[in-house]
């Protein structure tokens, strides 16, 4: 296709749009509350993905350290450990530190430890792992090679609590590329359903241009960008209605965050493309192509 014949196409396609606004409005409105179900589930994808990693950027192994090592003892396993490649940092917690920690997080159940005679708590390296090595397999494997280290008493990385998160993570993300493949096709459907009534109420045109000989190109391109316009718009309008339900659900939920930039970007890309293939659905059957 020429350049003038494009240009031509994109200005037939605004003066459509100009000459049919009700049905536009009526279109957009549809797409907007179609594309409103497609925003809500990439925000609590979003979230619960952002959830999912705080928590997995929190997991630490706990190397505890055996009674009656020297501090120069306790200084070489340090060297020892932070120099394998695994390692992130390692954070030394004295006995009486590992107290504090353990009356601030039981408060009332310390007094169970206050009467005794001696701490019995040991020290012990919190050691946070590179990125790289936070997969529950990496995570076994290194603590595997911490209990090898000599003066290390016992490694504690929370195998039930990373077990249940490993396979929660796993599930959540097999059923959200579920649901999403579903929301995605749904949106398709009913855009490309939406379209139609456009494409209906312009039948006339359109077999007054197959009989002038106008080609499946010339007739389909200004539909798929009309389709391309109320997609981008209509997203934009479910963007503000998600940005209204996201303010109402922050103050149940402070800790929700909305899209970032990049994502509602991608997200406005998203739904043009889908506005897009939802015209050529429509003429693809109303053509017969």
């Amino acid at each position: 296709m020429k350049l003038y014949q494009g240009l031509y196409l994109i200005k037939e396609s605004f003066k459509t749009l100009g000459r049919h606004k009700g049905i536009m409005f009526l279109s957009i409105v549809i797409m907007s509350l179609t594309l409103l179900v497609l925003a809500v589930f990439l925000l609590v994808t979003d979230n619960v993905l952002s959830a999912l990693e705080r928590t997995r950027q929190e997991l630490s192994v706990y190397a505890y350290i055996e009674e009656g090592l020297t501090q120069n003892d306790i200084e070489q396993q340090y060297k020892k450990l932070l120099a394998m490649k695994e390692v992130e940092s390692i954070v030394f917690i004295s006995k009486a530190e590992a107290m504090t920690e353990f009356e601030e997080e039981f408060g009332e159940g310390s007094a169970i430890l206050e009467s005794l005679e001696s701490n019995p708590l040991p020290a012990s390296f919190r050691i946070a792992l590179k990125d790289g090595y936070k997969e529950q397999s990496n995570i076994r494997l290194f603590a595997e090679q911490v209990t090898a280290v000599s003066g290390i008493e016992n490694v504690d990385y929370g195998k039930e609590f990373l077990d249940r998160f490993s396979l929660m993570a796993r599930v959540f993300l097999y059923v959200d590329m579920i649901l999403g493949f579903i929301v995605v096709l749904s949106s398709v459907f009913i855009i490309s359903n939406t379209v139609r009534l456009t494409i209906l109420s312009r039948q006339k045109s359109i077999e007054i241009l197959k009989l002038v000989g106008a080609t499946n190109r010339f007739i389909t391109t200004p539909f798929v960008l009309e389709g391309a316009f109320q997609g981008g718009l209509a997203s934009l309008v479910s963007l503000a209605l998600l940005a209204l339900i996201y303010l109402v659900v922050v103050k149940m939920l402070p800790d929700i965050a909305f899209l970032d930039v990049q994502t509602s970007v991608l997200y406005v890309l998203t739904c043009i493309v889908l506005g897009s293939l939802g015209s050529f659905a429509a003429l693809r059957r109303f053509l017969r192509l």
